[in-house]
């Protein structure tokens, strides 16, 4: 998939958030492509297995804010070669 980045903010009611959550979680139990619209354009985004998740809970007294973040590699690994493998040969970041 070529490079992008997209951030948007729309508000929307429970019911909708729950339907496009239940979206994506069909999307990762079948395997994907994930779709997505993105400025009003449909995008499959393809799934692999190595699939990572974040998640970040903040109140501050006048909000709440629960962040979810999945990310997997834009390739399968080679052959033979795991991603976790990669990993641990990998320089760590400070």
């Amino acid at each position: 998939m070529p490079s992008y980045e997209r951030t948007d903010t729309i508000r929307v009611s429970p019911q909708e958030a729950a339907e496009r959550l239940t979206d994506m979680a069909y999307a990762l139990v079948a395997g994907g492509p994930l779709q997505l619209t993105v400025d009003g354009v449909r995008v499959a985004v393809p799934l692999l297995d190595d699939l990572r998740m974040r998640r970040d809970l903040t109140a501050d007294g006048d909000r709440i804010r629960l962040g979810l973040e999945l990310s997997w590699p834009a390739r399968p690994d080679p052959p033979g070669e795991s991603s976790s493998l990669r990993d641990a040969r990998s320089p760590r970041r400070a």
